[in-house]
């Protein structure tokens, strides 16, 4: 389990991320600013991280002060339709904005590592600001900026726990209200930090409720979350997925009910995602006291994935309830014997944890800057 540390930090972007968000467009072009001598040495900068590797480079960002480049990312601001590219062949300018941005989260991400959490905000709010000035107005599906934020979500997450991947996520969320993988990751989040363990003993009764009230805020708000994304694509696996468990979480069982047979009845849905439907759907009617069907579908998601550890371990478990001892050790041998591989195969895992596309993600838009 991720180790969960508040990273109050990152909300410093909250306020900030409002004054952008209000601020007029950028989608018609940016003023050619950026090429006067006034920039020479940041530009310098960040043409030569497009060149060689950050660590040559981060002590001669930090020598600038954060406030300075907000200043001058104040002026860039402005509208040339002369410097507009798309998306895909952004103008040069555009591509020198997405440099920035990749520069100052891959220094964040230096400075997390020392330690020095303010310093990497500072960092983020300055790469928030790089990263808008490409925005369009519609946003383009898998536009650099759709995956920029979501790389930057997850490595907040990476760093600091749900708390902070969530904190990151909010703000991903406002920028990008119909990004499908923004919203996922958001209520993937909620859901996650609401089911953290907690010690009753330490808080009490009144901490307990407030415990409770503050798990049904973050289960709503994922729920909430998923639906946008399933409004946006009505046909996105993960999204219907985290519905259905935090419906069944909410008490909703026949929305959940519902909702994964749904899905169970989809051919175009991935083999994992089809897995965990009936994994989900399966320990329902074990706990709802149906054990035809909970084995059925036990049994279907095991022949789907047989490398699936959750729905060997619970259809196990439900033969065992059931008294035949024999056939639960039967499912469960394979497992003991260690002739599975390693739970990072399951999909339950990767839905609990997170598959960390981070990393990955980061490099493919660091290469990208770097073309």
């Amino acid at each position: 389990m991720v180790k969960q540390t508040v990273f109050p930090a990152v909300l410093r972007l909250v306020w900030i991320i409002g004054l952008w968000l209000a601020a007029p467009a950028a989608h018609a072009g940016q003023s050619d600013f950026w090429f006067t001598a006034e920039l020479d040495a940041y530009r310098a900068v960040v043409e030569d991280y497009r060149a060689q590797s950050v660590e040559e480079v981060i002590d001669r960002v930090r020598a600038f002060e954060p406030r300075a480049v907000h200043e001058l990312i104040d002026r860039v601001r402005g509208p040339d339709i002369r410097l507009t590219g798309t998306d895909a062949e952004p103008a040069l300018n555009e591509r020198l904005f997405r440099s920035a941005a990749m520069l100052h989260i891959d220094i964040a991400e230096r400075l997390w590592w020392r330690g020095l959490e303010s310093a990497a905000t500072d960092q983020i709010e300055v790469a928030v600001r790089w990263a808008d000035l490409s925005a369009r107005r519609p946003e383009p599906p898998g536009s650099f900026r759709r995956r920029w934020y979501l790389a930057v979500t997850l490595l907040a997450f990476e760093r600091g726990g749900w708390q902070a991947g969530l904190a990151f996520a909010e703000l991903a969320c406002d920028a990008l209200p119909d990004d499908v993988p923004v919203l996922t990751a958001a209520a993937w989040m909620n859901e996650e930090l609401a089911l953290t363990p907690f010690n009753v003993g330490v808080s009490g009764e009144s901490g307990l409720r407030r415990r409770q009230e503050a798990q049904r805020t973050l289960l709503e708000a994922a729920a909430g979350l998923a639906g946008r994304a399933l409004a946006v694509a009505p046909l996105a696996g993960e999204a219907a997925l985290r519905r259905a468990r935090v419906e069944l979480l909410l008490g909703r069982a026949d929305d959940a009910r519902e909702r994964l047979q749904g899905l169970i009845g989809r051919p175009d849905l991935s083999r994992p995602h089809a897995y965990l439907a009936r994994l989900l759907l399966g320990r329902m009617y074990a706990r709802a006291d149906d054990p035809e069907n909970a084995e059925r579908l036990l049994r279907e998601a095991s022949a789907l994935l047989p490398e699936g550890q959750a729905a060997r371990v619970a259809l196990s478990r439900l033969l065992d309830t059931l008294g035949d001892r024999r056939a639960a050790a039967v499912v469960l041998e394979p497992v003991l014997r260690a002739e599975l591989p390693g739970g990072a195969a399951d999909p339950w895992v990767a839905y609990r944890l997170g598959r960390n596309p981070g990393p990955a993600l980061r490099e493919a838009l660091r290469g990208e800057v770097r073309q």
